[in-house]
């Protein structure tokens, strides 16, 4: 997937050189407006990926003086935005792309993340159902995550472990997220055997670095009384992240285990 979308960017930066050079010869093929609009696109978003949002922006901008009317450059300004930090802006441009696109999955679930990170998960939750029906949504595991952590937010306990559950059924290797929060959803109802095998694997292979996980898995620990072995990750945690706020949250768990 990765070299795939290397491979438009570079397709995508030749073709512009192309469109704003001119050409030699005298067949010279004219190119449309929007044409020239999702050449930047493109660019933009691979900006996006190497972690540039500011580049991004300058790349949609010169897509949007060609035409302001793509969903898809509207919801790469507003994911530009959201790496800059700046929400309310990212929720603005994402709502001009589903009044262009209503439905526009990626858009659906990125808004309905916003609005869970907003603090307003009950409105987060048409957005995200919508994005999980969409049979061609091959991200549908990011929007279901999403949903589960929306029904948790607002405690819809059962129906949070449930979307949670599926994310991870169609996607387990990049369920970090969705183990995470099922594992909270275990332990509220002190089900600690299955909270820790969540958090277990929330900390394990491409969700290795995830540090939240780390001090969830103690915590579980703590909860469940085998505390030898809270002491264990707690001391883990300080070693893999030292000078951080996981590293402090151990220390404080270490200074009250009996």
């Amino acid at each position: 997937m990765f070299q795939v979308r290397i491979c438009r960017f570079v397709y995508s930066i030749v073709s512009l050189a192309l469109v704003l050079g001119g050409c030699a010869t005298g067949d010279q093929k004219t190119v449309s407006k929007p044409e020239r609009a999702r050449l930047w696109v493109d660019v933009g978003n691979a900006s996006l990926l190497e972690g540039d949002p500011t580049g991004a922006l300058e790349a949609f901008y010169k897509a949007k003086a060609e035409d302001d009317s793509l969903p898809e450059l509207h919801y790469g300004i507003a994911m530009a935005f959201y790496f800059k930090r700046d929400l309310n802006q990212a929720m603005s441009e994402m709502q001009t792309s589903l009044k262009l696109k209503p439905d526009y999955s990626d858009a659906n679930n990125a808004y309905g993340k916003f609005l869970i990170e907003k603090g307003d998960s009950k409105s987060a939750i048409p957005y995200l159902s919508k994005a999980i029906k969409d049979p061609l949504y091959r991200d549908a595991f990011k929007a279901r995550t999403n949903l589960g952590i929306a029904y948790y937010k607002i405690g819809q306990y059962p129906d949070a472990e449930s979307q949670l559950s599926e994310a991870i059924v169609t996607n387990p290797n990049n369920a970090c997220v969705a183990l995470y929060y099922r594992g909270h959803v275990r332990l509220r109802d002190s089900r600690f055997k299955e909270a820790i095998a969540d958090y277990d694997k929330a900390t394990r292979k491409l969700c290795a670095r995830f540090g939240e996980a780390h001090v969830a898995l103690g915590i579980a620990y703590i909860d469940s009384k085998k505390y030898d072995l809270a002491r264990k990750k707690f001391l883990e945690v300080q070693d893999q992240y030292p000078g951080t706020k996981f590293a402090e949250q151990a220390m404080n768990y270490l200074r009250k285990l009996p």
